[in-house]
């Protein structure tokens, strides 16, 4: 037939939109035309697990229990007869369902049988000795269960599904979790589907995105649309088989592989690297103790998706979890090991969880890397390459540095898409930190870490890359994640049909799957002659986001500080008796547990205060509380081992490396009754049952002041108070309101007094320091996340309602000022101001110290300094090992998104020849602006957790003015304002001289922060995996011991230090310099005459010493 020289009929052109809006009735299972469309045919047979019996887990004192199958005597608990409708509850409970399988013989033709299981809630089946098999999510998310050849039989089979009651996202978080949720039982079958037209299904899904997602104008966005459409016309309800001619239409477009790997293996340049993953959050709204389970049901469903996908590749990151699981589940984790060997499950990250890193501290930053690299090379044989966090709240200006002294060289993240005033530039970049060290950092194009693998993402995962003049190239992370599932077997077909698409059309942006991570910065690095030709982003990477958690959650924040510093001292204390008394043993396995501890709660969601009340309650609190008591226990048994001294006198051991003068330490007789009557036999009187004294610690030695050259006094006058020690002299109104603090050997008035609307409202009588602000606390999004820009523009003033003098004592003189914050809240603040011997104390500060009963809502609580530093462009904020400046001013809106950041023991602002730093014990918010210096107190969000905050809190702080520009002098007060003198009577001079240090020159600025044993030290490592040779350090004996010394240099310039080995106390064999693994030798470090080692570090570098010992 030739062309037709009449039309009888004519042919309508099809209207695009109307058309397009028909195609999801083709799929759709609601509606009122499922029975005529493909949902028809998604079943050949169905029927109701007949035989369901429960057993609900009985609460042991009121508390949840989630017991593990091999911990169940399911022989002996009373078992319930339930079906469908059933309810599991109330929230957060556990149920067990045992069923007896029986596969109809005439169904084992079918080329596959399911479980189709829907309680509404998270659940895991178990064959019947208990092996987990694969989770279930509840409502549609993942509710089919594909039963294995193993259990393909007639035979009767036992099952077991465990429930638990609760969503993938908990059981809601807005104020507290719902008590009373329940989860209905909506599906139990097993079920023979239609692959055929479950095939289809996805053939379609995608092919009609195709036709709504490609844009207009590109004729592959109509021939989706025409293909569509005839595939909808060739469907015949009554004819099953029409499928087949359905699905031969569809592979004219799609390709005619997409049912297998071999979709991938047809050659092209490939555009986007697809991995699955499942972020789990290690706590957010779920407790730990659902986490656990989380990884079980995450994890094991993962492994059978990669038994039935060849090209499917998974990665998991956070080693506590993979602890977990192997203290749990021990058998899944040697199938995760077998995927390994596969390159299909592959564990990567480098840290102990995905924590945060603004409030950390540097140790703890290098803690996270030495627990989960040694886990990771314990367990699997290597070390990540790649610092997996791609949920976190904010990027120290330290991350890059740390990140390479500890074997990683590659970031990934995702967050900064979340900023919420400026757009972050980059995708592919070079990280330059504080010291010129760099890592490789790649944010998923798409903006998510749980893609669903839509035809969208793949889309996005090109289209939105922020630099592709230089490798344009995408990550796509896909999974199901946050509260964990990861990839589903829907995920895995959509991208074969997408590359589909893409080899046969083109247009759609490539994406290969069977690749890794590793191959994927492979890749940039090949592209981009090996990163020099990629842009650099240098220092922090400041999220503009989520500012609150600086602040939210204060007992969690103290407790870090708390845990911090007590480890620090244990490492010390215990590290040094071990290597000087052979009766002592070090308490490897506790201090190793007290770091995963600590560590663990550094989950970025945990330490920035962002979960339900119940982790914190329940779990961290006690946690972080039983830790500190720990390791006191620990320090007070390493004294114990220590020689009785002669005579009870009062020694004061400094954990510290500098000298520290004027310390003012007061002890209760009732605590501490033996270290009293020693300072009484010395002459010191009590007073309230306490004893005051005035403390230095030079070179080791102790010294206790009866008298001090500068006392401390204190006036009443006619507006308030004076307090002075004749080096400072600071004047309080009867407000509370530190109206002056002058600066006698300077000549120099710190706090400035002039008026303007942050520093006076209408019945503010004064103007000075320590004022506090109530700002208002509505945040657009997430309660206990977020504080907003206009807040600070809505505010109160506190004037104090009664000031009195507390104490008038030349070692420290103080008064005390109440502030009523409102019916319901008030603050006691003691200031006070100690006599001093030494004029350049670092210890010459004003001081508060402030207890306060707390009861708001969406209030937030902030002090503030207005100071005579006025032409500073940038402030200083102590970070990781080091200091952040960032802008005093509003000048872009780049500096505009920095008006709440996060700092640690120290804020400073400082001219030429003057400045002014305010120290604190456990406070992380704050902003300098301007001459106005403000420490973020106290937030009172309501959700995720109703009670944050909400009770009486302790904490102190302090203004510390200075001669000159920022210097070691602050750093050193802020280690001293954290760090306290432990007083003791044993015997401590082994401590005082085993290890000395000292800067070179008067602007040395070297700190050493921390000595411990060596990781690999024989009676150190828990490890059995980890070898105990290392040829860099050359023959290692069965009974080698080591000490570790960490040293930086804080301020940003070169600078020289000497440490001093007494080789009395600590023999030496050699002094390496290493990476903060301790497994990498950077040089061997001369030790000269008296075991001095001369030490110079580079602006902010961070340096290891590992000294072995004969």
């Amino acid at each position: 037939m030739g062309y037709d020289s009449h039309n009888t009929y004519p042919t309508f052109k099809p209207i695009d939109h109307i058309y397009d809006d028909r195609l999801r009735q083709f799929t759709n299972t609601g509606g009122q035309y499922p029975s005529l469309n493909l949902p028809k045919f998604y079943d050949l047979q169905r029927q109701e697990l007949s035989n369901l019996q429960s057993y609900r887990v009985p609460d042991i004192d009121g508390k949840t229990q989630r017991p593990l199958f091999k911990d169940i005597d399911f022989a002996n608990v009373e078992w319930e007869n339930i079906g469908l409708g059933y309810s599991f509850g109330p929230s957060w409970k556990t149920f067990w369902v045992k069923f007896e399988l029986e596969i109809p013989k005439d169904w084992l033709k079918y080329e596959r049988l399911e479980i189709d299981w829907d309680s509404s809630s998270e659940a895991l089946i178990y064959n019947s000795k208990g092996l987990p098999l694969q989770a279930f999510t509840g409502g549609g998310q993942r509710n089919l269960f594909e039963i294995p050849k193993l259990y393909r039989t007639t035979e009767k089979q036992v099952f077991y599904i465990e429930v638990a009651c609760n969503g993938m996202f908990g059981n809601g978080a807005e104020g507290e979790p719902d008590p009373n949720r329940y989860f209905r039982l909506n599906k139990a079958h097993l079920v023979a589907p239609n692959m055929e037209a479950r095939r289809l299904f996805w053939d379609f899904w995608i092919i009609g995105d195709a036709a709504r997602e490609f844009p207009a104008g590109r004729v592959e966005k109509y021939q989706a649309a025409d293909t569509a459409t005839r595939i909808m016309n060739a469907f015949d309800p009554e004819n099953v088989e029409s499928i087949t001619k359905c699905r031969e239409i569809a592979k004219e477009y799609l390709g005619k592989n997409v049912d297998s790997e071999a979709v991938f293996e047809e050659k092209k340049k490939i555009n986007i690297f697809g991995v699955g993953n499942c972020h789990i959050d290690t706590a957010w709204e779920w407790p730990f103790a659902e986490t656990k389970r989380k990884i079980v049901r995450s994890w094991t469903t993962q492994l059978k998706l990669a038994d039935q996908y060849p090209e499917y590749v998974f990665v998991a990151s956070q080693m506590q979890q993979f602890k977990w699981l192997k203290q749990a589940q021990p058998e899944i984790l040697e199938k995760i090991h077998q995927k390994f060997n596969t390159n299909q499950f592959i564990p990567l990250g480098g840290s102990w969880v995905e924590n945060d890193t603004n409030l950390p501290n540097g140790e703890s930053l290098i803690r996270q890397f030495v627990l989960g690299q040694r886990y990771l090379l314990n367990e699997f044989g290597f070390q990540s390459n790649i610092y997996w966090l791609p949920d976190t709240f904010g990027y120290s200006s330290q991350i890059p540095q740390i990140c390479q002294i500890s074997g990683v060289d590659r970031f990934l993240t995702q967050k900064l898409s979340w900023n919420n005033i400026n757009t972050f530039p980059l995708s592919t970049f070079n990280w330059k930190g504080l010291d010129g060290s760099q890592v490789l950092v790649h944010m998923p194009p798409d903006n998510t870490y749980t893609a669903e693998a839509n035809f969208g993402d793949v889309v996005r995962s090109q289209l939105q890359h922020k630099n592709m003049r230089d490798v344009p190239t995408g990550l796509l992370l896909y999974g199901h994640g946050d509260g964990g599932g990861g990839p589903t077997e829907d995920m895995i077909e959509k991208l074969r049909r997408c590359r589909g698409v893409s080899n046969e059309q083109g247009l759609l942006p490539s994406v290969e799957l069977g690749v890794t991570i590793d191959e994927f910065y492979d890749h940039i690095l090949e592209q981009s002659n090996d990163g020099k030709n990629l842009p650099t982003w240098t220092g922090e990477i400041y999220l503009e986001f989520h500012r609150g958690t600086y602040t939210v959650q204060a007992q969690i924040k103290k407790y870090m500080r708390l845990g911090e510093i007590k480890l620090h001292d244990l490492e010390f204390i215990a590290g040094l008796i071990s290597l000087t008394n052979s009766q002592y043993k070090y308490p490897k396995q506790e201090i190793q547990d007290l770091w995963e501890d600590l560590c663990l709660c550094q989950f970025h969601d945990v330490l920035p205060g962002s979960c339900i009340g119940m982790v914190y309650y329940e779990e961290v609190y006690p946690m972080l509380g039983s830790l500190l008591e720990k390791a006191d226990k620990l320090i007070y048994k390493a004294f114990e081992s220590l020689k009785k001294p002669k005579t009870k006198e009062i020694r004061m051991l400094n954990t510290l490396a500098h000298d520290r003068s004027d310390e003012v330490i007061e002890l209760d007789a009732s605590t501490q009754p033996e270290l009293v009557n020693a300072l009484q036999k010395s002459g010191h009187k009590l007073h309230n049952n306490k004893v005051k004294i005035n403390v230095s610690t030079v070179k080791g030695e102790t010294k206790i002041h009866k008298k001090v050259k500068y006392p401390s006094k204190i006036e009443t006058t006619s507006e308030g108070f004076t307090l002075s020690n004749g080096l400072l002299v600071a004047k309080i109104s009867n407000t509370g309101i530190v109206t002056s603090l002058y600066d006698t050997i300077a000549q120099r008035e710190v706090i400035d007094t002039t008026e303007n609307a942050q520093t006076k409202q209408e019945g503010t009588k004064f103007v000075g320091g320590n004022q506090f602000i109530l700002f208002d606390d509505e945040p657009l999004n997430f309660p206990a996340w977020d504080t907003e820009l206009y807040s600070l523009e809505k505010f109160k003033l506190i004037n104090a309602t009664k000031a009195e003098i507390l104490s008038e004592d030349p070692l420290e003189s103080s008064i005390l000022v109440t502030h009523q914050i409102s019916p319901q809240s008030h603050v006691e603040t003691v200031i006070s101001l100690a006599g001093l011997n030494d004029p350049k104390s670092n210890n010459n500060f004003l001081k508060f110290a402030s207890t306060v009963e707390w009861h708001e809502t969406y209030k937030f609580l902030k002090v503030q300094f207005p100071t005579t530093i006025n032409s500073a462009l940038e402030a200083s904020y102590e970070t990781q090992f080091g200091i952040t400046r960032r802008p005093t001013h509003f000048n872009t809106t780049w500096d505009t998104a920095k008006f709440e950041v996060c700092h640690h023991k120290f804020m400073d602002l400082s001219e030429y020849n003057y400045g002014v730093s305010v120290l604190n014990n456990g406070k992380y918010g704050g902003a300098i602006h301007g001459n106005l210096i403000r420490l973020s107190l106290l937030r009172s969000a309501k959700a995720p957790d109703n009670k944050a905050d909400i009770g009486v809190h302790k904490f102190e702080y302090a203004i510390f003015p200075h001669r000159g520009p920022l210097s070691l002098a602050t750093v050193k007060a802020g280690y001293n304002f954290n760090y306290k003198l432990i007083p003791t009577t044993q015997d401590i001079s082994g401590f005082n001289n085993a290890i000395k240090f000292e800067g070179v020159g008067k602007r040395s600025s070297l700190v050493l922060s921390h000595i411990k044993r060596g990781e690999d030290d024989f009676d150190v490592n828990t490890y059995e995996n980890i070898a105990k040779e290392n040829a860099q350090y050359g023959k290692v004996g069965k009974d080698e011991k080591s000490v570790v010394v960490r040293v930086y240099e804080a301020l940003g310039g070169v600078s020289r230090g000497k440490l001093t080995i007494d080789e009395n106390i600590l023999p030496v064999k050699k002094v390496l310099k290493v990476n903060a693994l301790e497994n990498e030798v950077v040089g061997e470090v001369k030790v000269g005459k008296g075991g001095v080692v001369d030490i110079e570090l580079k602006a902010f570098e961070i340096a290891t010493y590992k000294i072995l010992l004969k």
